[in-house]
């Protein structure tokens, strides 16, 4: 598959452009360049200007930023066929997190003026991107919650259905989470030391909630990691 398919099928199939006929698609190719990414190279850092958006033709990117105290805080990960990028570039000001790719990527990037001005003549798109910055703000401040409300286990449960939700696949026996995640980047994301994930995630091992493919997590037991996650401490 050329280099180009595999864009418009990524555009296509995207959170964002997936509303656009094949020839909205075309122009929309015609604007933006495809940006190949190693794995661990930071693509943008938290206050570099918000010139661009960029569609994940392949591979995965982490967004987070670095609390007050210098611990890094993951706030989300996107896969192909999603956008990120969108929330500097409406606004115009600067990057509010960091952009880095876990593994090597392909990115279809776009800048300012030409998004701009193809929302403004394609309204749906807008809408989708307000919907996907509205979903982004719940799950921000779903995770700012857990953080003051909920104790280690009820965090990290919590952590752990959001990542089935959007990044798992059924298989026999639970959900895998399709994130090779090291227990460092789930700390990360749960906003709890690595040592203390650890130490839960071996308790429930052991008593049969979740189970490992590989570096790859995976639900044995939704309908118990929902009962606590419900638990507020």
């Amino acid at each position: 598959m050329d280099k180009l398919q595999r864009v418009r099928e990524a555009l296509a199939d995207s959170d964002v452009f997936g509303c656009l006929t094949d020839e909205e698609i075309d122009r929309l190719l015609s604007l933006g360049t495809l940006v190949r990414v190693p794995a661990g190279k930071v693509i943008f850092q938290k206050g570099d200007p918000g010139d661009s958006l960029a569609v994940v033709v392949s591979g995965r990117v982490r967004i987070g930023t670095l609390t007050p105290e210098g611990r890094e805080a993951v706030l989300n990960f996107i896969e192909p066929g999603e956008t990120f990028g969108e929330m500097a570039l409406l606004d115009g000001k600067p990057r509010s997190a960091d952009a880095t790719a876990i593994e090597a990527c392909e990115l279809f990037c776009l800048k300012r003026r030409d998004v701009l001005a193809f929302l403004a003549a394609h309204p749906d798109v807008a809408l989708r991107v307000i919907g996907l910055l509205c979903q982004r703000l719940r799950r921000a401040t779903e995770m700012v919650e857990d953080a003051a409300l909920r104790s280690m286990g009820p965090r990290i449960a919590r952590a752990l259905l959001r990542l089935a939700a959007d990044h798992g696949r059924e298989i026999a026996g639970g959900v895998r989470i399709e994130l090779d995640l090291s227990q460092r980047e789930l700390g990360a994301y749960c906003g709890l030391a690595r040592e203390n994930v650890s130490r839960q995630l071996a308790l429930w091992r052991d008593a049969g909630l979740i189970g490992k493919e590989g570096r790859r997590l995976v639900l044995r037991d939704r309908a118990a990691l929902a009962r606590i996650a419900a638990e507020s401490r």
